[in-house]
């Protein structure tokens, strides 16, 4: 305990919180440039990489963004999952403009943090609370989803009526807590990747995120956990209710769920090891494309397996003349949560149910 404390002593000097009450400078201790002559002779230029992400990420954002817009102005947002989702939707945009955009950017020109301090130290700053922020949404959001089919779970309370928005104040504040009181991310162009240590000469231990490792070794376990509770679930069920429809809402939650984790576990796993042990750059390289699918992978979700979302947004950019053309569909159904999928002694029809 005294060891975390010791690596934790100094989060507020090097936090985003001191930034801006310093005049937007970063700790001059901490974050000193004044013995790099030119600090773009320490990096090296990626510029394949660079447009490998900037490109990625654009390709991303303009599909996530409009899935956001679908959501916030559609009968969608009546469901507390899709408020939660929504605020994973934010999230993830901020981190996908810092691990894409300005990651393909910086790397191009071959920057280190050096290059442009004040903006870096922001970015990472951003980058680094939205992830923390992001992970404590996606747990929320699987918790919302084991409640909405096991109806006998003592938390499923927090999410019915308004107190999902009671509920939802514990990861924005977990997300102002890591953007404004933890150390930010640092580029540096030579690795293609962001770290704690801006690498200026001082001990790496000063440096050390103890929240943000602390929070990734939290995300892996539960959000494997989850997921794998919510497929057991679904696979339980499936054999009691032998239908079509929940067998194929099973799949798609089986592989929904395999795909997230995979990315969320994988970026959150190696950016741990590279605050502790030396990691080979394809290592690192790894870790950084983890991040990037991490964030790119609930878009994908949406467009790929959410058909009420996909309809909808093919109706925000397609004319409508093209759209006949292409013999596409104007009405389109309501997403029901899981939970309604299961009620087959009902109704026998086929639901295009949410798979978040």
């Amino acid at each position: 305990m005294t060891r975390i404390l010791e690596l934790m002593s100094n989060d507020l000097d090097s936090s985003l919180n001191y930034y801006i009450r310093n005049g937007f400078q970063p700790h001059p201790h901490y974050y000193n440039c004044s013995g790099i002559e030119d600090p773009y002779a320490i990096g090296e230029k990626r510029q394949f990489l660079g447009v490998y992400f900037m490109t990625v990420g654009v390709m991303i954002l303009s599909i996530y963004l409009p899935c956001l817009f679908v959501i916030s102005h559609s009968d969608l947002m009546k469901s507390s999952c899709y408020k939660i989702m929504l605020y994973l939707g934010i999230m993830d945009t901020c981190c996908l403009t810092v691990n894409s955009l300005v990651t393909g950017f910086l790397g191009f020109i071959g920057a280190t943090f050096c290059s442009f301090p004040r903006f870096i130290f922001l970015a990472g700053a951003v980058g680094c609370g939205c992830w923390m922020g992001s992970c404590a949404t996606c747990i929320m959001l699987a918790i919302n989803r084991c409640s909405d089919i096991n109806h006998n779970l003592p938390f499923r309370k927090m999410f019915v009526g308004k107190n999902v928005y009671y509920t939802m104040l514990i990861p924005v504040v977990y997300t102002i807590y890591a953007l404004f009181f933890t150390k930010p991310i640092i580029f540096n162009s030579v690795y293609m990747s962001w770290f704690f240590n801006p690498m200026l000469g001082l001990e790496s231990d000063l440096y050390v995120n103890v929240p943000h490792t602390v929070n990734n070794c939290c995300v892996s376990l539960c959000c494997a956990s989850l997921y794998g509770y919510l497929s057991l679930l679904i696979h339980w069920k499936n054999r009691h209710a032998q239908s079509e429809a929940l067998s194929k809402t099973q799949r798609q939650v089986f592989i929904q769920s395999i795909l997230i984790c995979s990315c969320n576990a994988t970026a959150a796993f190696i950016y741990v090891y590279m605050q502790f042990f030396h990691s080979p750059p394809p290592v690192i390289l790894l870790g950084q494309i983890a991040w990037q699918c991490a964030h790119a992978s609930v878009c994908v979700v949406y467009i790929t397996w959410n058909r009420t979302i996909r309809r909808k947004v093919m109706k925000l950019l397609i004319p409508k003349r093209f759209r006949n053309k292409v013999g596409t569909s104007t009405t389109f159904t309501v997403a029901r949560p899981i939970m309604n999928l299961m009620d087959l002694t009902k109704t026998t029809r086929t639901n295009s149910g949410t798979v978040f």
